[in-house]
């Protein structure tokens, strides 16, 4: 509300000050005056009574059109309703009341107000067409000035571009850092028109700017320049922050002005920042010795030639590493050639089709082909069904990137038809980022696994050896010794009763040494059983190991437990004697040596295999990094359990550290 009556109260105001409007006031006053001469006694000007057939006053009221089209004119279609409104008012007294024929007066006055109207209206319309004339006018002269600066932009934009491409394309012609800042230092002088360009390289590691190239000063001011800090100087504050800056005037800059500014004479000075992908590596700073006002297009020219010289810098340093890097792998490429052909395990490659593309003299030994042969050779040629099925799973596995056992056997078949067994690692070649062909590296496992293998029947005859003379040795003991021995007992005991005329003290020496005998049988009982327990004999495995589970319960006190899963099944005599010296072992060094005051027996009876644990809560011990050094360590009943496993075909795993116990799985085989 209060913003309307404003704007009512400001539009009264211009037109009471707008003079046009007074010039119409006075013509309706005129006007008026002579149109009532006769009733007011004021006569303007004499006009005739009649003129070419029209009354005076008919006259009169053509006049009154002046006045509304100066309305129309001046102030538009509402100014011309107005003034029309109004003269339409000065005319109605005289045409109702006072005129001789009213009816003449009312239609002329009608008339009047139609002409009016319609003046006011064709005005208003070429007052808008005016106004929008104007509009359009201003606006091409807008767009006319403003593509006119664009062409002066465009202008000065071909001419950087054109210099920026011929910047560039020098700059490319050499990858070298010092011609490429000789270079830049050259053109930039001659381009921008100054008489001073120096390009400088900040140091990572210092935080130093080093000049590398210069063009225009002094060989004493460029080693005074050189190293500056990062943020001193005009130089070092564009380092700092990577934004451009200028000094048109060097000498009311106390700061700036320094003894090298003032022997060299410098008055003007830009600089910007050489910065790449990112990073501002430098700055390239030009000078004149007359006072100069560098402008926004020259500015953002000597920026993007400092982007031009540190991309051309980091390419030069990149072309470099290049280099280096090319050589080093050329380097490696001879090695890795030398090492190929040299190496004494068997080295190929082939592609995912199978085709042998490449081979050491290894594997040429080793597959029985000739050298020259091997290339091109298809591996069908060399395994067997089961062979190629194997191969070709593990391909699958490696072109999906899954997890495989490395490294693996494989059985292969030579030239002259014999077969031999590689012990193989595979492994993916790749190119451009899509798998393109295998690596293989093997040896010749054969005589290896004859050895193992003899060592292995070794092992098991000594072992039955050692159980089947325990088994002598355990009934003898029983049969033989024990039997004596409960003999003399026995007889001992009879003397005693029997004899009444013994002294005492004889008699107590012949009981003690009753007691002593009646321990040594307990004894050699105890050993027998240690030596082959019958009932691992008569019963099997597992009622063997309860038995000897309650054993170390009875007699060291031991929390000890015994679980059992699965379905039970028997192995072969050799197999449960073996596993059963493998429990007793371990059972005996938790006693001996755990200090521990739980122990936890468990078999597990899987499909494929069987699983045995024994788990106590003792001190425990360091395992070494490899359990084979615990032999050297002085835990021979360890190395014995291991080579027990090995004889059963199974694997053998102990877990142990100070404080946390030990822990034993072995797992045998179906």
């Amino acid at each position: 509300m209060n913003t309307s009556t404003d704007d009512i109260t400001t539009a009264k105001r211009s037109l009471i000050v707008n003079p046009h409007f007074w010039y119409i006031v006075v013509l309706l006053v005129l006007i008026t005056l002579h149109h009532y001469d006769d009733q007011t006694g004021i006569t303007i000007f004499a006009v005739p009574d009649r003129i070419i057939g029209l009354t005076r006053h008919a006259i009169d009221r053509m006049l009154y059109l002046i006045p509304i089209i100066m309305g129309g004119f001046y102030f538009g279609s509402r100014g011309g309703y107005a003034t029309m409104a109004v003269a339409l008012a000065a005319m109605m007294p005289r045409a109702l009341v006072i005129s001789g024929s009213q009816g003449n007066a009312i239609s002329e006055m009608i008339i009047v107000g139609l002409i009016g109207a319609l003046l006011s209206m064709r005005l208003d319309y070429y007052h808008k067409q005016g106004e929008e004339l104007e509009v359009v006018t201003e606006r091409l002269q807008t767009t006319q000035r403003r593509l006119h600066s664009k062409v002066r932009m465009s202008m000065e934009q071909a001419k950087q571009l054109s210099v920026i491409n011929s910047f560039s394309s020098i700059l490319n012609q050499s990858l070298e850092i010092h011609q490429v800042t000789h270079i830049s230092t050259k053109m930039v002088k001659e381009v921008i028109q100054v008489e001073i360009v120096l390009v400088f390289r900040l140091e990572e590691t210092t935080q130093r700017l080093r000049i590398m190239a210069h063009e225009g000063i002094s060989e004493k001011s460029v080693e005074a320049l050189d190293g500056m800090k990062l943020g001193e100087g005009l130089c070092g504050c564009v380092a700092q922050t990577g934004e451009p800056l200028i000094i048109e005037d060097i000498a009311a800059n106390e700061k700036l002005c320094t003894t090298t500014i003032i022997n060299e004479d410098i008055k003007s000075q830009l600089s910007v920042p050489l910065a790449a992908k990112d990073k501002i590596i430098g700055t390239l700073c030009v000078a004149t010795r007359t006072r100069r006002q560098f402008k926004e297009p020259e500015i953002q020219l000597l920026s993007a030639l400092g982007n031009l010289i540190a991309i051309a810098i980091e390419n030069s340093e990149l072309n470099k590493g290049r280099k280096s890097a090319a050589e080093q792998v050329k380097l490696s490429e001879k090695r890795y050639r030398q090492l190929f052909e040299n190496a004494h395990d068997a080295i190929w490659v082939q592609d995912l089709s199978g085709t042998i593309t490449a081979a050491n003299e290894a594997t040429a030994d080793i597959f029985g082909y000739a050298s020259s042969e091997l290339p091109g050779t298809d591996i069908k040629h060399v395994l067997s069904g089961q062979g190629l099925k194997v191969a070709k799973d593990l391909q699958n596995k490696l072109l999906r990137g899954e997890q495989t056992h490395q490294p693996y056997t494989q059985n292969l078949i030579r030239k002259d038809g014999k077969e031999i067994v590689l012990r193989l690692t595979t492994n993916l070649i790749s190119s451009n980022g899509h798998a393109s062909g295998l690596q293989f590296i093997g040896r010749d496992i054969t005589n290896e696994l004859r050895m193992q293998e003899n060592q292995r029947f070794y092992l098991e005859q000594i072992t039955k050896a050692h159980e089947d003379e325990r088994l002598r040795i355990s009934r003898d003991l029983h049969d033989s010794t024990a039997q004596n021995l409960i003999a003399a007992i026995n007889q001992l005991e009879d003397f005693c009763h029997t004899d009444q005329y013994l002294p005492m003290p004889k008699l107590q020496a012949l009981l003690g040494l009753y007691d002593q005998l009646k321990d040594v049988l307990q004894e050699i009982r105890q050993v027998s059983r240690d030596l082959r327990p019958s009932i691992i004999d008569q019963l099997g495995l597992l009622p063997a190991v309860e038995w000897l589970v309650e054993q170390q319960k009875a007699e060291h006190g031991l929390d000890a437990s015994l679980s059992i899963k699965g379905e039970e099944r028997r192995f072969s005599e050799e197999q449960e004697v073996t596993l059963f010296r493998i429990i007793q072992e371990a059972l005996r060094n938790v006693v001996r040596h755990a200090e521990a005051t739980e122990v936890r027996v468990a078999i597990v009876f899987k499909e494929t295999e069987t699983v045995v644990s024994i788990i106590d809560n003792g001190s425990g011990f360091e395992l070494p990094e490899s359990l084979g050094e615990l032999s050297r360590l002085g835990k021979l009943g360890v190395d014995g359990m291991m080579t027990r496993t090995r004889l059963v075909g199974g694997t053998f795993d102990m877990q142990s550290s100070p404080g946390e116990g030990t822990a034993i799985v072995i797992v045998v085989p179906e």
